[in-house]
C-alpha cells in the first residue's frame, strides 16, 4: 500500500515537473531519483522539436526509472492540442475538455491592464438571478481593457451579462481583438438578454483588447468568473 501511495505521489509530482520545467527532487523518505538529462530529442512530422515552457524558457526532456518524460505543453503546441492545467484538481487536460475548468490560472481583475480603464466589481448579479464569485465592468459610454499576454495563454473564459436591476433600453456588445485581429464579437445585449458564455483561443497572441461599445446612451455589461488559463 505504502508503494502504492509513493507511485501515485511521484507520478502526480512528475506531471507538474513536466509543466514547471524543474527536474530536481527527493521524496519525503530521503531517497535521491536518478533522472537522466540532456542529449534526447523530440521530432515530430520529421522537424526537431525545442521545448519551451509558457514562459519561453527551454525544457529538458528527462528519462526516470527506464521511462522518458516529455513537456507536456511544448508537445500539445507541436501537435496544435489545447493543454490546460487545473492546479487545485491537479489534472492535465490535452486537446477537447470535457467539462469546465473551474480555477483559471489568473482573474482578468489581477492582470494589469495597459488602457488605464477602472474596474468596478459590485455587480456581481445578473438579470436572471445567477450570481458570480468575481466580475468586472466599468460604467463609462465606451472602453477597452487591455493586456499583454506575452503568448502565455491559450484561452480567455468569461460569462458575459446584463447586471441586476439594469433599467436602460440602449443595446450593448463585447468585442475581442488579439493582436490587432477581431477574434470574437458578443450578440448584442439589452436589458432583458440571457447570459453569454465565452471561451477565446488566445494561443500564440502577443496582446488582447476587450472592448465595450453602446449604441445611444449606455447599458451597463459584465464580464463574470473572467480569466485567462494557460
Amino acid at each position: 500500500m505504502f508503494k502504492e501511495k509513493m507511485k501515485s505521489a511521484l507520478a502526480g509530482f512528475l506531471v507538474g515537473v513536466l509543466l514547471v520545467g524543474s527536474i530536481s527532487f527527493a521524496a519525503s523518505t530521503g531517497t535521491l531519483y536518478d533522472v537522466l538529462t540532456g542529449g534526447i530529442r523530440i521530432v515530430v512530422d520529421g522537424k526537431e522539436l525545442h521545448p519551451t515552457d509558457a514562459n519561453g524558457n527551454r525544457v529538458e526532456p528527462f528519462i526516470y526509472n527506464g521511462t522518458t518524460y516529455l513537456p507536456v505543453r511544448a508537445i500539445a503546441n507541436a501537435t496544435g492540442k489545447a493543454v490546460y492545467w487545473d492546479g487545485p484538481e491537479f489534472t492535465v487536460y490535452l486537446g477537447d475538455m470535457d467539462g469546465e475548468l473551474e480555477y483559471p490560472t489568473v482573474k482578468i481583475e489581477d492582470m494589469t491592464s495597459i488602457a488605464d480603464s477602472v474596474y468596478k466589481t459590485d455587480m456581481l448579479t445578473d438579470n436572471y438571478g445567477n450570481r458570480y464569485s468575481h466580475a468586472i465592468y466599468n460604467d463609462d459610454d465606451g472602453y477597452s481593457f487591455r493586456y499583454l499576454l506575452n503568448m502565455k495563454y491559450n484561452r480567455f473564459k468569461a460569462t458575459l451579462y446584463i447586471p441586476e436591476g439594469e433599467t436602460s433600453n440602449d443595446t450593448c456588445y463585447l468585442t475581442i481583438v488579439a493582436d490587432g485581429k477581431t477574434i470574437y464579437t458578443s450578440p448584442e445585449m439589452t436589458k432583458a438578454s440571457r447570459p453569454v458564455d465565452i471561451d477565446v483561443n488566445l494561443r500564440g497572441y502577443n496582446d488582447v483588447e476587450i472592448c465595450y461599445s453602446c449604441h445611444d446612451r449606455r447599458c451597463a455589461l459584465c464580464l463574470g468568473n473572467a480569466g485567462f488559463y494557460q
